[in-house]
């Protein structure tokens, strides 16, 4: 059995709203047991099918501004009026203990994690045509005209943003978007810089 060691690392997925980076994020998690799932702070309300403490820690404002005082965000950001962060208690805890962190997250959320001392690696997912993108915000139906316009608006300026970002899915069929992800993910552990003790794992182990 190998004795090589390595650093984990942060995993960002970044996407318009409706481009597919929560079911991605799903899958991998369902499938790649050393990865571990932040979730987010955010002040919305939360939607029909959604549970605290599982898909986000649903606060209120007055909490979120006792949190961001006290510097517990790694992030964060305003989106749709509505004020999202990510633990940096939770995302240290995690890469102590040796597990990669993957993050579902907007671009200026991703953005300000850029600028921090933190080994991330930031992939894009973005449907195949902007058409594409409006027919599955429409076709979710938990957005109301004013909000979908608010969106796409949104999705046009965060699409000025995406050569800053490390890599890019084409979320076209869904399973291949799936597995190019994996692929990434796998490729980045592997890299040298994220191996500990080389020398000492090869000429004679721990």
């Amino acid at each position: 059995m190998s004795s090589f060691e390595k650093h984990s690392f942060l995993i960002a997925l970044i996407s318009p709203s409706g481009g597919g980076k929560t079911a991605i994020l799903r899958e991998i998690l369902k499938d790649c047991a050393n990865i571990s799932y932040s979730i987010s702070y955010t002040t919305r309300p939360a939607r029909f099918n959604e549970v605290n403490g599982k898909d986000y820690h649903f606060i209120s404002e007055k909490k979120y501004s006792e949190m961001k005082e006290a510097g517990d965000f790694l992030e964060h950001a305003q989106v749709h009026g509505y004020w999202y962060g990510t633990s940096r208690n939770f995302i240290e805890a995690e890469l102590a203990k040796g597990q990669h962190i993957i993050l579902d997250i907007d671009v200026w959320g991703a953005l300000q994690i850029i600028e921090k001392d933190v080994d991330v690696i930031t992939i894009f997912i973005l449907p195949p045509t902007q058409a594409e993108l409006v027919k599955r915000l429409k076709t979710r139906k938990t957005e109301t005209e004013e909000v979908l316009r608010i969106r796409l608006e949104t999705a046009e300026k965060e699409m000025k943003e995406i050569r800053r970002f490390d890599y890019l899915v084409i979320n076209d069929v869904f399973e291949d978007a799936v597995q190019e992800v994996k692929t990434i993910i796998h490729a980045e552990e592997n890299k040298l810089i994220r191996y500990k003790n080389i020398d000492e794992s090869y000429y004679g182990g721990k």
